[in-house]
């Protein structure tokens, strides 16, 4: 089964990165995500809750469909008989309350909420009506038909070295304004080793001699084929134009410009 994911991220992964918590709370306040709890915790991280369920209590997995909460997910666990009668489940819980009360009662103390071995990461939202309404034609039909399938989680990165989203559909870059990829990107040996360099040093630059100008990584386009930097927005369920929306409108809410890729595995 393939993974489509895409990625949202500033541009300038060089430079400080913006306060990502800070755009967390203001794409709530803004309507761009809605508040996960109860039935608005997407069906995604619903899932996910299942699979850690799975592993951690080493049983089979317990599926059911029209389950809308993790409170029906921690209920079709113990109608399994895996957890224990008496667990004071609510359904207005969101992911993050829902893990503590597994932790209060010694059970599966270990699960995480998937963080992609990131520093800090948001919950997975539900699209709120100001993302909904930058959908293109085709997402929004598609918004229509399947809504679960569409989530939205912010990632940070203080490592040294930023994350790199790539996929079975890497591009060689162009220069900006230019659709003919680059055939070589001399000292580097290949378009690969420059994003081995920059992930080294997000400050690294090639010279073209062609333009007489340097350019960082992402000064070049990738044709929408690589996600790097600090701060990563991933997203499922998008088109490349909803996404391409959806950067803009972040940019400027960060006063940053963000760029976007699409990863395919």
């Amino acid at each position: 089964m393939s993974l489509h994911e895409q990625y949202i991220f500033p541009l300038q992964p060089h430079l400080p990165p913006p306060d990502w918590p800070a755009l967390d709370a203001l794409l709530l306040e803004k309507g761009f995500v809605i508040s996960p709890r109860g039935s608005d915790v997407p069906a995604w991280a619903l899932n996910e809750l299942r699979h850690r369920l799975c592993q951690a209590l080493d049983c089979q997995l317990v599926w059911r469909e029209g389950a809308q909460t993790t409170g029906d997910v921690l209920r079709d666990y113990v109608g399994a008989g895996t957890l224990p009668e008496g667990l004071p489940i609510r359904d207005d819980m969101t992911m993050a309350e829902t893990l503590q009360l597994l932790a209060r009662h010694d059970i599966c103390s270990l699960i995480k909420e998937k963080s992609d071995h990131c520093t800090w990461h948001s919950p997975a939202y539900k699209l709120g009506p100001a993302a909904v309404a930058l959908l293109s034609e085709e997402g929004a039909r598609y918004y229509e038909e399947a809504p679960d399938r569409f989530h939205l989680t912010l990632l940070a990165y203080d490592g040294p070295h930023p994350s790199v989203c790539v996929g079975e559909n890497l591009e060689p870059p162009c220069l900006p304004g230019s659709d003919e990829p680059l055939a070589a990107l001399p000292p580097f040996e290949s378009h690969v080793d420059f994003i081995g360099a920059a992930f080294e040093d997000p400050g690294a630059q090639w010279y073209c001699e062609q333009t007489g100008q340097n350019y960082h990584l992402l000064d070049l386009d990738w044709q929408y084929s690589l996600g790097f930097g600090f701060r990563m927005i991933r997203l499922q369920g998008m088109d490349q134009d909803s996404t391409m929306r959806l950067a803009q409108a972040i940019g400027e809410l960060v006063g940053q410009p963000m760029g976007c890729s699409h990863l395919h595995l």
